[in-house]
């Protein structure tokens, strides 16, 4: 019976807990991400990665809050590394741009963010 009892406090945590972390914004943010003028879904999970290995470049822009991400790869493309991402600040961008080429021609700085995280694109 002590099992049981045990068994069932930790489910319950346990639920409280997911409740919790999703209502407070904790849990996998969605969104979009443009790659070749072509718009993708993804489901981020909150992860971090050593800055060891390949990573794909991820345009963030700081002067633009409303504006979705840029990535340099996606699916199909021959350099794509599954979503593990290099995040990357543009500056001087106002606008919602659709492509990397794009970005780094219009960029005043491209400034390296030091993050480094996993979240697959995904055909929308």
């Amino acid at each position: 019976m002590k099992v049981s009892l045990t068994a069932a406090l930790v489910a319950v945590v346990s639920l409280s807990f997911t409740a919790n972390a999703m209502a407070g914004g904790v849990g996998p943010p969605s969104g979009t991400i443009y790659a070749f003028d072509q718009a993708y879904r993804v489901v981020a999970t909150p992860t971090s990665l050593p800055d060891r290995g390949p990573f794909d470049t991820l345009y963030e822009f700081p002067d633009c809050p409303s504006c979705a991400s840029v990535s340099e790869a996606a699916p199909g493309s021959g350099d794509y590394n599954g979503g593990r991402w290099k995040v990357v600040a543009a500056y001087g961008i106002t606008s919602q741009l659709t492509n990397a080429g794009d970005v780094v021609d219009q960029a005043s700085s491209l400034v390296d963010t030091g993050t480094r995280f996993v979240c697959p694109l995904i055909r929308g």
